[in-house]
Order: structure tokens, then C-alpha cells, then sequence
């Protein structure tokens, strides 16, 4: 009788043994990307709606809203456009195991931050209409 309960014991052991389980919980929060509710830039949006000799002041208002600076230079006006977004993610994973009398567990996480910018100069001819504009995207 004591033969079969220590080979019991030692069968559940051996099926206890290395059993890891591992959770990847990413966990992306977005800075708000703008200061106002409909001026979300992205690099595509400024290609497809901003055309030089075509889009006015008006519009650029209703498609990023008001920019964050404005420069006069010769009675002509600059709007820059400043976003910036912060990604958090986070993954953590844990394990336990035994055999026979002995055993140990172990807990791991990691966390890693990125932050993506665009910048986005627009020129203004006299009649507020768009005469150039630049772009700069990156992150980090």
C-alpha cells in the first residue's frame, strides 16, 4: 500500500512538473493625439487633403483645428502643428514547478514606452489660401 501511494506522489510530480503559464497582457494607451476633438494629424491625412494653390485656412481648421502656433512673416501667416502620441506596453509571464519536494516559481514583466510625433508648417498666401507646406514625422 505504501509502494502505491508513493508511486501516486511521484506520478502527480512528474505531471505537475513545468507548468508555465504565460499571460502577454498589452496594454496601448494613447495619449490624446490632439488638443481638440477633431484634430487628429497623420502623415496621410495631410497628403490627401492638403493641396497647395487649393485648401484655405477654413479648411485646414476643419480637418485639425486650430493650430498650436502662428507666425506673420511679409503679411503672410505660418500655422504649425504640433501632435505627439505615447504607446505604453506591458507583457509579464509566470511559472510554477515541482518535483517531488522541491519547487519554484518565477514571475517576469516588461514594459516599454514609444512615442511617435508630427510636426506640420503650413504657408499661407495673402488671400489664406495654401502656398506650401512641410512635414516631419518620427518617434522614439
Amino acid at each position: 500500500m505504501k509502494r502505491l501511494i508513493l508511486a501516486l506522489i511521484i506520478v502527480a510530480c512528474f505531471l505537475v512538473t513545468g507548468c508555465v503559464q504565460s499571460s502577454p497582457n498589452t496594454n496601448i494607451q494613447n495619449a490624446p493625439i490632439t488638443k481638440n476633438e477633431n484634430g487628429n494629424i497623420t502623415y496621410g491625412m495631410v497628403k490627401k487633403h492638403i493641396v497647395i494653390g487649393k485648401t484655405s485656412q477654413e479648411d485646414i481648421i476643419k480637418l485639425f483645428g486650430s493650430p498650436d502656433n502662428m507666425v506673420m512673416k511679409k503679411n503672410k501667416e505660418i500655422w504649425i502643428y504640433d501632435r505627439f502620441r505615447v504607446e505604453n506596453s506591458s507583457s509579464s509571464s509566470s511559472g510554477y514547478g515541482t518535483l517531488i519536494l522541491l519547487g519554484g516559481s518565477s514571475n517576469t514583466s516588461n514594459t516599454s514606452t514609444h512615442t511617435k510625433t508630427i510636426t506640420v508648417i503650413i504657408d499661407f498666401d495673402e488671400e489664406s489660401i495654401v502656398e506650401d507646406f512641410n512635414m516631419r514625422v518620427g518617434g522614439y
